[in-house]
């Protein structure tokens, strides 16, 4: 019998996932699924306060909220996450596009991260199959802002610029691009938040309280940590297929 956390007190539920052979990812689904809905109730939350801010306009629009509010939270947020993308996308024109999706990353894996730290809920972002995807959507754009940017020059310039090289130059250029980052960015975050939850699972049960804070503090110093390595390196690589070709040498 599996581990499922809370999801055990839904009845049917665990049955059902085992059915299709989804026993083992279950609570990594629904963890995935509950912290997607979550985010996007914030999300929405946040806007319809900034809609109301932007109605009433007048000095309200610059003068942020006396407390932590969610439409600071936000802005807290956004205001990094923009510097974050424009610092490293700084030639490229799409940067609104790139902040979109790495935000949403970063902001996702935070979450999912934390998420794990709370008693009877499981990290989302423990489960491969989760980071894997996460990776890939990552592979598909910077390849695709690869392609819009240099045409196929995104692609001639894994030969190198040795002809009498270019096949083995191709071969270990495009096992890095294609198999390499992907996998890299997933097994670097599953490998730290499996083994960092478990540490902090297992710590929980000894000497409490004490010990377990000491180790909250730095899961959760992990959890940001991660997320902003996911996100700075998934920021590198779309630079990286958006620079000009003289850039690739």
């Amino acid at each position: 019998m599996y581990h499922y956390t809370w999801l055990e007190q839904i009845p049917g539920v665990v049955h059902a996932f085992e059915s299709v052979g989804l026993g083992g990812s279950a609570a990594s689904i629904m963890h995935a699924w509950l912290l997607s809905f979550l985010l996007i109730g914030v999300a929405l939350l946040g806007r319809m306060k900034l809609n109301s801010v932007m109605a009433a306009g007048g000095d309200t629009l610059y003068v942020p909220d006396s407390s932590l509010t969610i439409r600071n939270f936000w802005e807290l947020f956004v205001g990094g996450l923009d510097n974050l993308t424009r610092s490293v996308l700084e030639h490229d024109n799409r940067k609104p596009v790139y902040f979109a999706l790495l935000s949403g990353l970063f902001i996702y894996i935070l979450f999912g991260n934390l998420m794990g730290m709370v008693p009877g809920f499981a990290a989302p972002t423990g489960d491969f199959n989760t980071n894997l995807a996460m990776a890939m959507v990552v592979l598909v754009v910077f390849n695709v802002a690869g392609l819009m940017a240099n045409g196929i020059g995104h692609i001639t310039h894994l030969f190198g610029p040795i002809w009498w090289l270019a096949p083995l130059i191709f071969i270990v250029e495009a096992l890095g691009m294609f198999l390499v980052r992907p996998f890299s960015l997933t097994l670097r975050l599953t490998g730290n938040m499996f083994g960092d939850h478990m540490v902090f699972g297992i710590m929980s049960d000894l000497v409490p309280p004490v010990l377990p804070s000491v180790f909250l503090g730095l899961g959760s110093f992990v959890s940001f940590i991660q997320a902003l390595v996911f996100t700075l390196l998934s920021a590198v690589y779309i630079a990286l297929a958006t620079a000009h070709d003289d850039d690739h040498h």
